[in-house]
């Protein structure tokens, strides 16, 4: 899920006793007054952040200049918001994005494993274009009247009286009283009346209204396939791009997952489902949704707008909770640092709720429009990734650890065995890193569940699988590309010596530091039933 940035402070540059990030009298407290209580607000945070960053493309970041500097500051996993732009136009980003890994990878000597994930648009409902009459916005006054339609010869020249739809059984599916809420519940309309193609609203909330807004009316789940034909060219445009994670969007049971699975076929099983909870019904189906998932984005906005903007927080926890539990990853998107579109320095209270989502368990965080058509991209990731190392240093990992080790069914297989026994010895060493050496990735998505307070270094010799462990909080994926020895203890104590050198080379691994390592008996998957813990040598800087 992370890298090292040229921006980390080096453990080097502390005193040989300080250890950034550990907060000790506060991770090992027995109470959560205590926890509190022990938080040390001199204490340094760590040096490598644990919480992944996903950073939604656009106009701001079509450059390959500055697509290397998000990935200097800390981006893990490009996302292209298939809602905008055309196809050709992505299919570029992909180019730039690849161009922008391989400059990146050369400059620090290591293959870079970014991932680049696809939103598709799902079950959007948009407005159309604004009439060239009107400019780029139309004014809708608070107490006045629109209409929407959805009759196409509107779909050009919408205006202050006409506003186009583009779901075709809209006016059907909506009945008087309900509220239509446009562009991120930024204009309210209530619905008076009601006809074959138009409805008659009242703008109980004004605003300025630009083209291809998004519509959302709440508690209203509309009867429309899950994927549209434009969806359907899209996946068929990740398949053939070899692109690592597909985002589903408006998902409400495992049924839109499955069939997703269905549409992709045989050539795009290896690319990673994640499922976009926007709407109460997702929030009811979640464990369905779960269990037919690779991860789960949480996007607030809509969420929040459907269930009540007060009852957002209870989702969010409860859901990040139960993720957690499964061992599934989950995100959380919309308005983490939203004043950042246009200022270089964020609002106290967006940094207060990036600590929350963090505090909650979230395993990667989504910066959408503060970087796509921001001022400020690469400034927003470096100032998330700092807020990202400040929260994690606060986090009750002792009492984490235990809750998820109880929820564990029993008995366990001897991976996560393994695992468990690895983040304990992490815990009472104090250790630097995590080692994993590991096929399929699983390993070590099971050591990023029971949340070390140190990084897990896994290594694997396959660029996919690399790619999509960024989805796990505190994974720093490492591809290993020399040639596999005969000998299988030969081979491992190779990549073990390949991951402490870069560790230290990188500057959060020091001589001495204690590293635990996990492994197979075997070369292969599905092997792996060994935990030791080693020293970092002199030798391998």
């Amino acid at each position: 899920m992370v890298w090292p940035t040229e921006y980390d402070i080096k453990l080097g540059e502390f005193d040989a006793m300080e250890l950034p990030g550990q907060q000790l009298p506060a991770a090992h407290a027995y109470t959560p007054l205590d926890h509190l209580l022990n938080l040390d607000i001199k204490a340094p945070p760590g040096c490598q952040r644990l919480t992944g960053i996903i950073v939604t493309m656009g106009h701001s970041t079509y450059n390959i200049e500055i697509l290397e500097k998000l990935i200097s500051a800390g981006m893990n996993i490009a996302l292209l918001n298939l809602n905008f732009g055309t196809k050709e136009e992505h299919i570029e980003t992909i180019k730039m994005l690849r161009q922008a890994a391989k400059n990146y990878s050369t400059q620090m000597g290591r293959n870079y494993p970014l991932a680049i994930a696809a939103r598709l648009p799902g079950r959007k409902i948009r407005t159309g274009t604004i009439a060239d009459s009107y400019g780029e916005t139309v004014e809708l006054k608070t107490g006045d009247t629109v209409r929407l339609t959805t009759d196409e010869t509107y779909k050009d020249r919408c205006s202050v009286y006409t506003i186009y739809i583009d779901f075709m059984y809209f006016s059907d599916q909506v009945k008087k009283g309900d509220y239509v809420l446009l562009d991120n519940e930024t204009i309210m309309l209530k619905v008076d009346v009601i006809s074959a193609t138009t409805l008659t609203c009242k703008i109980e909330r004004g605003g300025l209204l630009g083209s291809c807004k998004d519509v959302f009316v709440p508690n209203v789940t509309f009867d429309m396939p899950n994927y549209t034909d434009k969806d359907k060219e899209y996946i068929n445009m990740a398949i053939s791009n070899q692109l690592d994670i597909l985002i589903a969007s408006f998902v409400d049971s495992a049924n839109a997952i499955t069939e997703l699975r269905h549409l992709m076929g045989e050539k795009g099983r290896k690319i990673a489902i994640v499922a976009n909870i926007q709407t109460i019904e997702g929030f009811r189906n979640f464990d369905d949704i779960l269990a037919v998932s690779n991860g789960i984005m949480i996007t607030r906005q809509e969420l929040g707008s459907d269930i009540t903007p007060k009852k957002l927080v209870i989702a969010q926890k409860n859901m990040i909770a139960r993720a957690n539990k499964a061992n599934i990853p989950i995100c959380i998107s919309a308005h983490l640092l939203s004043s950042m579109r246009y200022k270089s320095v964020p609002l106290r209270a967006e940094l207060l709720d990036i600590a929350n989502c963090i505090l909650d368990g979230a395993d990667a965080l989504v910066l959408s429009a503060e970087t796509a058509v921001g001022q400020y991209p690469v400034d927003t990731v470096m100032c998330l990734a700092s807020a990202c190392k400040e929260a994690e240093a606060c986090m009750w990992t002792k009492q984490i650890f235990h809750d998820l080790v109880d929820k564990t069914p029993i008995p366990c297989d001897q991976s996560t065995g393994a695992a468990i026994a690895a983040v304990l010895a992490a815990q009472r060493a104090i250790a630097a890193a995590i080692v994993v050496v590991t096929t399929s990735g699983k390993t070590a998505q099971i050591v990023s569940k029971y949340k070390p307070r140190c990084p897990i270094i896994s290594v694997t010799r396959y660029g996919p699988i690399a790619r999509q462990m960024h989805l796990w909080r505190g994974i720093m994926p490492l591809i290993y590309e020399a040639a596999p020895d005969v000998d299988w203890q030969t081979d491992l104590n190779n990549r073990v010596t390949f991951c402490t050198k870069w560790a230290m080379e990188q500057g959060f691994v020091r001589v001495g530091d204690p590293l635990i390592i996990v492994s197979g008996w075997r070369q292969g998957s599905g092997y792996t039933n060994t935990m030791r813990i080693m020293y970092a040598e002199a030798d391998n800087v």
